[in-house]
């Protein structure tokens, strides 16, 4: 299996990397940059196209590259396309639907883009505000949601092509709601707080709008201050739920079969500051992406309990922040 690592620029750090890792073992190699692209701090692939942030000296937008046949472990770079619209780069990108969107944490913005092949037309962007802190983008059904870390809400948009805001979804003040998960079904929406370490459950109802359902705590009360929940992902069955915490530098598992959460394990994530997680395609391993110690680590996954095991892979890369997977 083939991965693509995304890196904060600086320490040596210049772009994107590659990886490779045993689908039967976990085992991992590579790590070694496959394209120069500063500040591409989160990635998407979609149907051999990658892309990511960029930063060129005083502008910032977005990157497209033709990774089709593109070794995991390095190769020289291939076909690119850039498209600088911003001042500062986005933290995060996505795509669905022939579309491109990023979201920009400092700019309070969030940019939608045609994109076909490596071409990219700035569609429309979306202002909701300087300092907002638009983190993600995400989709339940027909609504576009975008988490907002400093207004500790996620603005709800139609997927229609005007993108109109449809509502709001407020959290506890001090919450920080940074990145989240739909269900395939577009009727529940898992969300983590950085700011309180808490996993919130809603689920969307039939006139569209959000309800809690329930929320936990992710840690136990026995680490330090310092502490902050980034990256969550649903396993393929939709029994369990994955949470990096920076600081305390561990994956929590929360099991969801007894309808609501539990968590069920606290694992350490093999590395400093944990940035983002990722499922192997089949369930079987979890790889971390851990930004201050420069690798990235994997697990195997016990698919009846949803707990991880014990390391059995590791790559040293740039400062990893996110990765992507060919599946």
């Amino acid at each position: 299996m083939k991965g693509y690592i995304g890196t904060y620029e600086g320490m040596g750090s210049i772009g994107i990397y590659g990886f490779e890792m045993d689908v039967r073992s976990g085992e991992m190699s590579g790590g070694e940059l496959v394209c120069e692209a500063p500040d591409a701090k989160f990635l998407a692939l979609e149907d051999g196209v990658l892309a990511a942030p960029v930063k060129r000296g005083e502008q910032a937008g977005i990157l497209l590259a033709d990774v089709r046949g593109r070794s995991g472990s390095g190769s020289p770079e291939g076909e690119k396309e850039e498209v600088l619209t911003e001042r500062v780069a986005s933290c995060y990108v996505g795509m669905d639907g022939g579309r491109l969107f990023s979201a920009n944490f400092h700019e309070g913005t969030v940019s939608v883009y045609r994109i076909e092949g490596l071409k990219a037309d700035l569609e429309k962007r979306i202002l909701i505000g300087e300092g907002a802190g638009c983190h993600q983008v995400l989709f339940s059904g027909r609504r576009m949601l975008v988490p907002c870390m400093e207004l500790d809400e996620i603005r709800v948009f139609e997927r229609d092509g005007a993108f109109a805001e449809a509502g709001r979804i407020r959290l506890p003040e001090g919450s920080g709601p940074r990145h989240g998960v739909c269900d395939r079904e577009g009727k529940r929406l898992f969300i983590v707080g950085q700011k309180n370490n808490r996993l919130y459950c809603f689920h969307m109802m039939e006139d569209g709008e959000f309800r809690e359902a329930w929320n936990l705590e992710l840690l136990d009360g026995t680490e330090e201050s310092g502490n902050e929940a980034a990256a969550i992902r649903l396993s393929a069955d939709e029994r369990f739920l994955y949470v990096s915490v920076r600081g305390a530098d561990i994956v929590v598992v929360v099991s969801l079969e007894e309808g609501t959460g539990k968590v069920v394990q606290r694992k350490e994530c093999g590395g400093r500051h944990p940035r983002d997680l990722v499922l192997a395609a089949d369930g079987r391993f979890l790889i971390t992406a851990n930004r201050d110690s420069r690798d990235l680590v994997s697990f195997p996954v016990d698919q009846g309990s949803g707990r991880i095991g014990e390391e059995c892979g590791r790559v040293r890369t740039g400062r990893a922040v996110c990765i992507a997977l060919e599946e």
